[in-house]
């Protein structure tokens, strides 16, 4: 369809979102993407989303191709050896342009071999989100016919971040047990858990009554007079917002009881990990007081006589709850929350967050009716300080980054963004791998957030971000490199070839036309001798002209793809792999080994690194993927589904990396910081509704920041 994009500066445009298209960092308007393609992805990736390709381009000066053309046969091969066929060639080609090449060097057209200007600054991009956003941490950020609301809201959560007593409990009177609407304030009582897979309490009256009845007894046993069973004493399902809040402050009911003792219909192991894979079951057994949980069992199926017993929440982790297994070693997300709630550990707040949503998101699945699509963060949320409204329209990710704002979660969402997990694992929720290392065997806690989270946008798994450094990416070719080269003897001499060159030959056509008439009339000369200084002096300029000429390939190769000490940072894109042999040539013109592989920016360079320096090594599935192309096909057939291999070349520290994605990114957001690296998040743009799509993250130098611009107010899908 046809949107209209607002640009920064308030400017409309009206665009079909026909293909992909990225922000122009130049007009700042919409443009159609163009991708730039090595050869193999022609020929083996016919197949292609929804952005077009084109050939790969340079811009290289003319005269420096002319000059690696001619010098190229003589290049050392891999062993350093120069065949002496190649300098041959070389030097019938030198024949061949050495005049030509000396000629273009003068004309003004001709590309200037001096540093050009060098920027400072990777390319911007320049992108602003005018849209509220759903949810936001000021109410003046949201909407004005919702602000009101969410101020509302606000103090609805601070109001009921506690609630200090039971609102009504069964009590035992004159020898009966009742409901009491308005029990006393120091009056002690038990908690009373089960799962309705055992007992049906909705629709059976004789479960209802094996609750109550093994209730009662734990109760004195206990040798209290008082409890709470969710059923009686909770609002009726008529009174939708009391009830709500009966259920969603639980947690608190369960932090001042005695005890929370736990019905089953036998003791049995089946029956106790049945329980205990119920994912409201866990918050009830975590908050429990003390470092035991109570059970109840009958002792006689055919009597009304019951045993109650304890176990401590550690021991439950071995024969009650059970999570999936996992790579880490750390015994699983709910072991390390048994451990934290009976004081043997000390869990952060983001380990406390992730491994919350990860035992609870382990759960819930599992034979489970949800009330709402959000019940995780629901049922997270009796774990924290601060509650969140019901919100029938949120997502679970909406209901969660809502969550974690209300909180002081430590930065759980700007340290979510910069996470790179498994594309492969594609059934588990974002949430759900916060527990786990990411692909670069990073955690959560191990990253530092460089923006922050300003608002839930009204998509799913969308935020809004400020404050974060952005970079624009470049796809449709490279541009010419201007760049500061070494300034050595080699080039004095290069600049002074090609300069006198042709002023050798100037002045040999001077000389010539000057004393033209004395060659066509030499009897006007008084002897021979002047006649033969003439053509000496005529022959020796043109000599001096054709030998620097022949010195003039070496002389472009030096001037213009010498080595380099500074070039201007961009970040430029295609889709494939070149080796750098390949590469560099349409960067540069001819390959001095300038660009290297980034040692530890994406998973791919994981088993190429130098075993003694810092320095990354190209995979031999690229160094060989010209002549031996299946080694590439092998490599593309392990990447996530719908996955393409694309390289970046940073040209400000002139290194190369590889990495898969669905769709080319066009954006790089520096979101944070882990390792001595920065992360930064590889985005492409959405027009139609102005939004960042993470596609991959890469680690990039620290010095990358300081030459990136901040942004304000972008809207990014995790």
């Amino acid at each position: 369809g046809r949107y209209i994009y607002r640009n920064q500066l308030g400017q409309t445009y009206h665009k079909y979102d026909d293909v992909a298209t990225y922000l122009s960092p130049t007009n700042f308007i919409p443009r159609r993407l163009l991708v730039q393609a090595t050869t193999d992805v022609f020929q083996n990736q016919m197949k292609t989303g929804d952005w077009r390709r084109t050939t790969i381009k340079g811009s290289v000066p003319f005269v420096l191709k002319v000059a690696e053309w001619a010098l190229r046969p003589s290049n050392p091969d891999e062993n350093g050896k120069t065949p002496i066929f190649g300098i041959i060639l070389t030097f019938l080609r030198i024949l061949l342009v050495a005049f030509p090449l000396q000629i273009m060097l003068v004309l003004p057209t001709t590309a200037s071999w001096d540093n050009g200007e060098i920027k400072d600054n990777y390319t911007d991009f320049p992108g602003y989100h005018w849209k509220w956003p759903k949810y936001a941490i000021n109410p003046l950020d949201m909407k004005p016919d919702e602000a009101s609301l969410e101020m509302l809201t606000k103090k609805s959560i601070s109001s009921r971040k506690r609630l200090l007593r039971p609102r009504q409990l069964i009590i035992l009177k004159d020898g009966e047990w009742a409901l009491d609407p308005n029990p006393a304030k120091d009056i002690s009582y038990l908690f009373i858990s089960y799962t309705n897979l055992h007992f049906n309490t909705d629709n059976s009256e004789e479960g209802r009554h094996m609750v109550e009845k093994m209730a009662e007894f734990a109760t004195l046993k206990a040798g209290k007079t008082a409890y709470w069973l969710d059923y009686r004493c909770r609002a009726p399902k008529d009174q939708q917002e009391l009830l709500d809040a009966d259920v969603y402050r639980m947690c608190d009911v369960i932090r001042g009881s005695y005890q929370v003792v736990v019905m089953l219909k036998a003791n049995t192991p089946e029956l106790k990990m049945e329980w205990g894979s119920r994912m409201w079951t866990l918050p009830e057994a975590l908050l429990a007081p003390g470092d035991g949980v109570y059970f109840c069992t009958p002792t006689n199926p055919s009597s009304d006589d019951y045993s109650v017993y304890s176990m401590r929440k550690v021991e439950m982790t071995g024969s009650v709850w059970e999570d999936p297994d996992t790579e880490g070693d750390d015994g699983g997300p709910t072991r390390l929350l048994a451990e934290h709630f009976t004081g043997l550990l000390t869990l952060s707040r983001l380990e406390i967050l992730s491994n919350s949503i990860a035992a609870l998101g382990n759960r819930f699945p599992a034979k489970y009716v949800p009330y709402s699509k959000s019940d995780i963060a629901y049922a997270l949320m009796g774990l924290l300080n601060y509650r969140i409204e019901k919100a029938e329209s949120d997502t679970l990710f909406q209901s969660i980054a809502r969550l974690s704002l209300a909180n002081d979660s430590d930065h759980l969402i700007e340290r979510m963004i910069c996470l790179f997990p498994d594309p492969h694992n594609t059934s588990a929720s974002a949430f759900q791998k916060l527990a786990e290392p990411d692909l670069f065997q990073t955690h959560l806690w191990d990253i530092t957030p460089e923006c922050q989270v300003v608002g839930v946008a009204d998509e799913d798994n969308t935020v809004m971000i400020d404050n974060c450094r952005a970079l624009s990416i470049r796809w449709k070719n490279f541009p010419r490199m201007a760049v500061v080269r070494h300034y050595g003897f080699k080039k004095l001499l290069a600049e002074l070839f090609v300069a006198s060159g042709a002023w050798w030959f100037l002045f040999g056509f001077n000389l010539t036309i000057t004393y033209a008439p004395f060659y066509a009339f030499p009897s006007t000369l008084s002897g021979t001798k002047l006649l033969l200084a003439l053509e000496i002096l005529v022959g020796g300029f043109f000599g001096v002209g054709v030998l620097l000429s022949f010195c003039g390939p070496f002389s472009v190769r030096r001037l213009y793809g010498g080595q380099v000490l500074q070039s201007s940072p961009n970040l430029i894109g295609f889709e494939g792999v070149l080796p750098l042999k390949k590469l560099e040539p349409l960067i540069f013109g001819n390959n001095n080994g300038r660009l290297t592989y980034s040692p530890s920016s994406t998973p791919f360079s994981y088993h190429y690194r130098d075993s003694r320096e810092r320095v990354g090594l190209e995979p031999a599935w690229i160094t060989n993927s010209i002549s031996n192309p299946a080694l590439l096909t092998e490599i593309r057939d392990k990447l996530p589904e719908g996955h393409k291999l694309f390289t970046l070349v940073d040209t400000g520290s002139l290194s190369v990396c590889v990495f898969s994605a669905e769709r080319p990114p066009t954006v790089a957001l520096l979101a944070g910081r882990e390792g001595g690296m920065l992360r930064a998040v590889l985005c492409s743009w959405r027009f139609g509704n102005d939004c960042l799509v993470k596609e991959s993250v890469v680690r990039m130098p620290s010095d990358v920041f300081e030459a990136a611009s901040a942004k304000s107010w972008l809207k990014v899908c995790l």
